[in-house]
């Protein structure tokens, strides 16, 4: 599911995990990592978010921003919505900035490139 708004600029984003890795044994891990993309949607420069799945079959929350400036704030304020457990660095899978070459049309323009080179 995508509910990112179309942007020029290169959107920053974060990945959050909703489900939890088959050794976890605490509590509230989906419940705290979907609260966490509840609250970016407040954060000024919040552009959207898309679910999808990520290694071991978990799910994710890829949240945007319209600058680092903004991502940087929703990740101050994150560490202190995650004090206990689970934690942020749990919680947080990665996060960087969407620039145009890393879509999927240019990715494969990149790799025809390379394969001609070598």
């Amino acid at each position: 599911m995508s509910m990112l708004h179309k942007t020029e600029k290169p959107p920053f984003y974060a990945v959050v995990y909703t489900s939890p890795p088959k050794e976890y044994d605490g509590a509230n891990f989906g419940e705290t990592g979907s609260m966490l993309v509840a609250l970016a949607t407040a954060e000024p420069g919040y552009l959207g978010f898309e679910t999808d799945f990520a290694a071991e079959n978990r799910t994710v929350a890829v949240c945007y921003w319209d600058s680092y400036q903004a991502l940087t704030a929703w990740l101050e304020k994150a560490e202190q919505w995650t004090p206990g457990e689970p934690s942020l660095d749990k919680l947080l899978c990665t996060t960087g900035c969407l620039w145009p070459w890393l879509l999927d049309e240019r990715q494969v323009y990149l790799e025809n490139a390379a394969r001609q080179v070598a």
